[in-house]
Order: C-alpha cells, then sequence, then structure tokens
C-alpha cells in the first residue's frame, strides 16, 4: 500500500500560541531531552492550508453538523477536497473517515531562550486622552522547524461507508446512487448530484459496504493541489503573515514513515548545511529514493512526484 511520505523545513516566527498566562501571551512549547522546542500544532497548519486551497485552488469547504453535542466535518469525498485529506469521526451510528493526509507537530531545531516582546496601547491611549495603557508580554520566537507529513495514497479518492444502509443497486445511474447516499446519511448538498456525478468513476457495494471511488482525473488534481499549495503557504497571526513555505523539502514514494527525519534533524542539529546530496545518499544506502525540493525547484519536482503517482493509480496489478 503506498505512502508518500515527506519532510518540510521551514524558517518562521511562532505560528500559533499557547492559552496564555494572565497578561503573558505564550508560545506553544514542548519539553525535550535536548531542550525546550517550540511547535506548531497539526490543526493550525492544516487550517491554514484548508483555507488556502479554499481561495487559491477553488477547493469546496466541507460540510459541518453538530452531531451528539460535536461540531464536525460531515458529506462525503465526493463534495470536498477538505473532507476526503481530512476525515471525520462521526458518532455512531452514522460513519467516520479516518484522515488521509498526516502531519505532526512542526518542531524547532533550535531551544527557547526566554524571548519576550513588551506591548502597551499607549499611542491609542493617549489619542482617547488618558495616561494609563494596558499591558501586554508575548513570548517570541523564531527559528528553523522540521515538519514531517504523509499521505495515504491507497485511500485518497476512495471512501468506504459501513453500517448505513443505502438502497441502490447495479441498474442506478452515478448520480441516482449519489442522490440515495445522502438521502441515507441525512445530508442536504448544494451542488446537483449530476454535477458530482462527473467526478466519480463508479459506486460499488461491496460486503455490506458502499465504496466510492473518484475519477483517475479528480484523484490526480486533489493530490497535485495539495503538494502545490505546501509549497507556497502563510498563516495570518496577531495581524501579520506567518510563512510556512518550506526552503527545504524532502518526499520519498518508498518510505512507509518518513524516516529521513532523522538524517536532517541531525544535519541541522549540528549547524551544518542541509545539502540534497546527504539527504539522497541516505535514502541510497537503503536502496531507497529520495526526493528533494528547494524554494527555487519546488514546483518543478512536485510536478515529476506527481507524474510518478498517476503511473501507481494508473497501474492495476498495484494496491494503490
Amino acid at each position: 500500500m503506498k505512502k508518500l511520505t515527506g519532510v518540510f523545513v521551514i524558517e518562521t516566527g511562532v505560528v500559533n500560541r499557547g492559552d496564555g498566562m494572565g497578561n503573558i501571551a505564550t508560545v506553544k512549547k514542548v519539553t525535550t531531552h535536548e531542550g525546550i522546542k517550540v511547535f506548531f500544532s497539526p490543526v493550525s497548519y492544516k487550517r491554514a492550508l484548508w483555507n488556502s486551497l479554499e481561495e487559491s485552488a477553488g477547493w469546496n469547504g466541507c460540510m459541518v453538523t453538530r452531531d451528539s453535542g460535536v461540531v464536525q466535518r460531515t458529506g462525503t469525498i465526493i463534495d470536498s477536497e477538505e473532507f476526503d485529506f481530512a476525515g471525520t469521526m462521526i458518532a455512531k451510528p452514522k460513519y467516520s473517515r479516518n484522515c488521509t493526509f498526516l502531519v505532526d507537530k512542526g518542531i524547532s531545531i533550535n531551544n527557547y531562550a526566554g524571548d519576550t516582546e513588551f506591548m502597551t496601547n499607549m499611542a491609542l491611549a493617549n489619542k482617547y486622552g488618558q495616561n494609563e495603557a494596558n499591558i501586554i508580554n508575548k513570548e517570541n520566537f523564531h527559528g528553523i522547524y522540521i515538519m514531517p507529513f504523509a499521505v495515504e495514497l491507497y485511500r485518497v479518492g476512495i471512501q468506504e461507508i459501513e453500517d448505513i444502509k443505502i438502497d441502490y443497486d447495479n441498474k442506478d445511474t452515478t448520480s441516482n446512487k449519489i442522490s440515495k447516499i445522502y438521502e441515507a446519511l441525512k445530508l442536504k448538498n448544494k451542488v446537483a448530484p449530476d454535477e458530482l456525478a462527473s467526478k466519480v468513476d463508479e459506486i460499488t457495494k461491496e460486503d455490506q459496504k458502499t465504496i466510492i471511488k473518484l475519477t483517475l482525473a479528480e484523484r490526480m488534481k486533489r493530490i497535485s493541489s495539495l503538494l502545490t499549495g505546501m509549497g507556497d503557504l502563510g498563516r495570518r497571526i496577531e495581524g501579520s503573515p506567518k510563512n510556512l513555505t518550506p526552503f527545504f523539502a524532502a518526499f520519498s514514494l518508498d518510505y512507509q514513515t518518513p524516516k529521513y527525519f532523522l538524517a536532517i534533524k541531525k544535519i541541522l542539529s549540528e549547524n551544518n548545511k542541509l545539502e540534497k546530496k546527504d539527504i539522497v545518499d541516505f535514502g541510497c544506502k537503503e536502496s531507497k529514493i529520495i526526493h528533494v525540493a528547494e524554494i527555487d525547484n519546488y514546483d518543478q519536482i512536485v510536478s515529476n512526484l506527481v507524474s510518478e503517482i498517476e503511473t501507481i493509480w494508473s497501474t492495476p496489478d498495484v494496491k494503490n
């Protein structure tokens, strides 16, 4: 079962903060054997990515419901790219879908050194005509983060719906099957079934499961826009944009987990220059291929990678 694994090296400041203590705005920190590291959460990264792809790539935002007191995604992979990659967990007797895009924390290489910034609203207070100001202290940080991730390629564009009775047969058109799926899930989609049907390759039943498979063209479009979007990403926080674009990225279709993360971390931790050759050689020693992209050739490397993925998805005898 093929996975795409990857590691991004990102230089940026504070991407998201903790709960705060009094008038101190804290950074997210974690204690490690190497010292106190700053991190940004997978949730903050993914939300920035989903929002960016809605704006830049025309992705359809997922439907959201409140089931059993929990606000969560709902729908199917047909109507939303975000749902395809992010998944959901709907309380029984409904259905669940594990995410196909897995992201680990972005952990800083350098330690948190206790830097803070003292801020007031004195200028506004003076305009208001008072001589007192509100005070806030912000913990500050700027450094290099490493973020491992993976995409379960064999599940992108494929959804299995279990434990829900959906009455259709093979004589039904794809549009009719889609209508009956949404009816069974008690969902009201804004897009007409005929329009959604153009994205679907087949809808079949297997052991009481309904299996939705999107067309190869739709799957390719989604993986391409996901990886391209990751290469040009930022997040607005506290009135300023934070860069989440990698200056160094490594991808592989041969590893089940991004093991080469350790090689990248070792080089950076020793303050050595991160060279493409070192990471490629690391893979070669294990008879595996690692594709390395830098800021000036990211789109080309992603394009080549997407072509490889298309070959995998197009090969019938490969479990993809």
